[in-house]
């Protein structure tokens, strides 16, 4: 694996979960059942729904899943599809997204506080923003200088590729 391969975005847990799923895909040409999952990983059904939310969250593929034959689960089969990459990032730029993008542009090393407080986004808003930002590989996202004594906070900053989508939509359209 090199330092940009999408899988090292995802948790332990969630590589696993997706191994599972593909290898059940491709190896055995047969949909995965969520009880299957957890019965197989040790762990409650919602957790394994979670970790596929969050897995489809990232915009690595889209799970698709339909009811069970018995009707007693809501969630019960699950396919993969690969999401196109173009459209990837077409669909995470929207105008808060943008904002962000051209805030981190001019202030590298930015933390979530800093762009909260300047941008008056909730942190909830501007920590999902960077998610999707990360995701798709607009931003970098690293520990920062430690200021006091502790863990020193994340700081972003924006990729060539961030950089340049930027560059493409002026400051002046998004506000």
């Amino acid at each position: 694996m090199h330092s940009t391969d999408w899988s090292r975005l995802l948790t332990e847990r969630q590589r696993e979960v997706l191994s599972i799923v593909v290898e059940n895909k491709v190896y055995r040409n047969r949909d995965s059942k969520i009880s299957e999952l957890a019965a197989q990983m040790g762990i409650a059904p919602a957790a394994v729904a979670k970790h596929l939310l969050e897995i489809e969250k990232e915009a690595l593929l889209q799970v698709v899943v339909t009811p069970s034959e018995q009707g007693k689960r809501l969630y019960e089969r699950l396919e993969l599809e690969p999401r196109p990459e173009k459209r990837q990032t077409s669909e995470v730029l929207d105008p808060q997204k943008i904002e962000i993008l051209h805030f981190l542009q001019d202030h590298p090393d930015a933390s979530v506080n800093e762009i909260v407080e300047e941008m008056g986004f909730s942190e909830y808003t501007v920590v999902n923003c960077l998610r999707v930002l990360i995701a798709v590989r607009l931003v970098t996202k690293q520990r920062g200088p430690a200021l006091r004594r502790g863990v020193p906070p994340y700081v972003y900053r924006t990729t060539a590729h961030g950089e340049d989508l930027a560059g493409r939509f002026p400051a002046e359209a998004t506000a």
